[in-house]
């Protein structure tokens, strides 16, 4: 029976993993589910977004206002990051200029402009016949913050008796390193951490009333059969720890489980750990939500 069990949840894992689960500004195509593959070491990573397939370059994640940028590659130069200029000005709304005679580049944007001469100028370089800049230089004349994070390490704390790392604040991604640029964002509520987690703990509970409900349905032979476990997340759920603020989101952690909260449009997301790290909208209707619990263990 228990072999049976476990098949059938690891069926329904999978089943659910094709579902379509909004991705609301986490990534700019729409994409309804992002995962990043890092189960082959980080030189091996790539990022799965709908049904495309994108190598990570340099061990390295770029985020422009808490979305994912795949196709972007961050060179480590002398030990340090340096990003495209062209992408990101782009990204961020800026119109490029080049004149290949001085080696200057020209950026507008509604009355404001900028002119980089790339040999007089120590936060850029030319690298493969692109332009690059320093993340000093993104924050100090595009962005309002653009902030630099290793993966994380060996030394990080744990969640209470669960075993589970807890990820550093500052990173949306916490298998690889990040670079995360950020205008200032407009949010929607002026809602603290603190009743921020009180809302997403409300969620959370909302969908594993939901999610063991359907659970019983499924095994109605053994109808208790998962009963501890699900006091176990419950548990967890309600022991929620506030982590810190990243780009838009205020980041918490339930254990197995990491949850944004987006601090512009009020969406709760999963950010989940297995061979690879998935992140998907929470939808408290989802019979489904808590199944990657129980592959975890």
């Amino acid at each position: 029976m228990k072999k049976f069990l476990s098949f059938l949840l690891v069926f329904v894992l999978v089943l659910s993993m094709s579902m379509n689960i909004s991705m609301a500004k986490l990534d700019e195509t729409g994409a309804k589910e992002i995962s990043f593959g890092t189960s082959r070491g980080p030189e091996d990573a790539i990022i799965r977004i709908a049904d495309k397939t994108y190598p990570i370059k340099n061990e390295t994640i770029l985020f422009i206002n808490g979305e994912i940028i795949p196709e972007a590659e961050v060179v480590i130069d002398g030990g340090k990051a340096m990003l495209p200029l062209r992408l990101i000005a782009e990204k961020l709304g800026y119109e490029l200029g080049w004149n290949g005679a001085e080696k200057k580049v020209t950026l507008k944007k509604a009355d404001k402009s900028i002119d980089i001469t790339i040999a007089k100028n120590e936060m850029s370089k030319l690298i493969k016949n692109t332009t690059y800049v320093s993340p000093d230089f993104v924050e100090k004349n595009l962005a309002e913050s653009a902030v630099v994070t290793e993966r994380i390490g060996d030394d990080s704390k744990e969640f209470y008796d669960t075993k589970m790392a807890i990820t550093q604040d500052k990173t949306i991604e916490r298998s690889l390193r990040n670079v995360i640029i950020d205008e200032k964002h407009e949010y929607k509520d002026n809602l603290s951490s603190d009743d921020a987690m009180k809302l997403v703990k409300e969620k959370c509970l909302e969908g594993l009333k939901n999610f063991a409900k359907t659970l019983k349905e499924k095994v109605k032979d053994e109808p208790n059969r998962f009963d501890d476990d699900i006091k176990l997340i419950e548990k967890d759920i309600n022991r929620m720890i506030y982590i810190g603020e990243v780009s838009k989101f205020y980041r918490y952690t339930i254990g197995p489980y990491d949850v944004l909260y987006d601090r512009t449009d009020g969406k709760i997301y999963f950010q989940i750990y297995q061979d690879e790290t998935r992140i998907r909208e929470v939808d408290v209707n989802d019979p489904d939500l808590y199944m990657s619990i129980f592959i975890i263990g």
